[in-house]
């Protein structure tokens, strides 16, 4: 038995290497061999896996090309509103425009880019510069950074920027009086956790345990509705297309308290 089967897949990789077509090897029938036949019909699976991946990849990079405009038009734009304010002495909004233009230009360009825990963090201060035009004083943010060496920590772009926001619109604008968002970064060996605190109304225990299945089970399904979803929901999806399942979000909250969105990374240091 051995000796034709060992025949038959001598034959067929003769093929593959005559015609490098993998699917005949794939498709033979194996059924004689059951160490064989279980080989072939993993590596299927992981092709098929694989294309499935490329396949989301190529329909997030067709969702932000869509979804773009001119940049070059919105900073021109920005930067006349800036001078005018300049000359018209309201340096607060000149702050604001000048914010937002940076903001807009990050957000905008080479959205696939690798970029530092510094750049998030630069890009995160000018969404806030941004919202104390609207909040004011009601809102402040703080950095608790556990070694400063993580400032130069690498991970996709526009990971902390949609949890900031998120904590801003969903967790504090609802809060009654002043508000604070936490930002805290921390590491083991291998892992960087990025926490995102705020003190806002919070959520109840089955939404969190709701948003957190949705998290862990992450496939592709449609975006949740609740407090966040699609916001979170796009971030973990990157995290755990890029880095695997072990990465990604986990909620924490209680209604009347405020929430905390952890994020784990691969701990990644050096150039893109």
């Amino acid at each position: 038995m051995w000796l034709w089967t060992g025949w038959k897949l001598k034959r067929a990789l003769r093929r593959y290497g005559r015609d490098r077509e993998l699917e005949p090897l794939l498709r033979g029938d194996w059924r004689s061999d059951r160490d064989l036949a279980a080989f072939f019909a993993d590596v299927e699976e992981r092709l098929h896996g694989e294309e499935i991946t490329k396949l989301r990849q190529k329909q997030a990079e067709y969702l932000a090309l869509q979804n773009q405009i001119n940049p070059h038009f919105l900073y021109n734009a920005l930067e006349a509103i800036r001078t005018d304010a300049l000359l018209a002495d309201c340096p607060d909004i000149a702050e604001t425009t000048e914010a937002l233009a940076t903001f807009f230009r990050y957000t905008i360009s080479n959205v696939q880019e690798d970029v530092t825990f510094s750049d998030e963090l630069d890009n995160t201060e000018n969404y806030f510069t941004i919202q104390r035009c609207r909040f004011g004083d009601k809102i402040t943010m703080e950095l608790e950074l556990e070694n400063e060496k993580l400032l130069e920590a690498r991970m996709p772009k526009l990971i902390l920027q949609p949890l900031v926001e998120n904590a801003v619109g969903h967790g504090l604008e609802g809060k009654l009086g002043q508000g604070t968002v936490r930002i805290v970064v921390e590491n083991s060996d291998r892992t960087l956790f990025l926490r995102v605190r705020d003190d806002g109304v919070g959520m109840p225990e089955e939404q969190v345990e709701r948003l957190n299945a949705q998290f862990a089970g992450d496939g592709g399904a449609a975006p949740v509705a609740q407090r966040g979803g699609i916001a979170l929901r796009n971030v973990n999806s990157r995290i755990r297309l890029m880095f695997g399942e072990d990465y990604g979000l986990h909620l924490f909250s209680a209604a009347g308290v405020g929430t905390e969105c952890c994020v784990t990374l691969p701990l990644r240091f050096g150039e893109a």
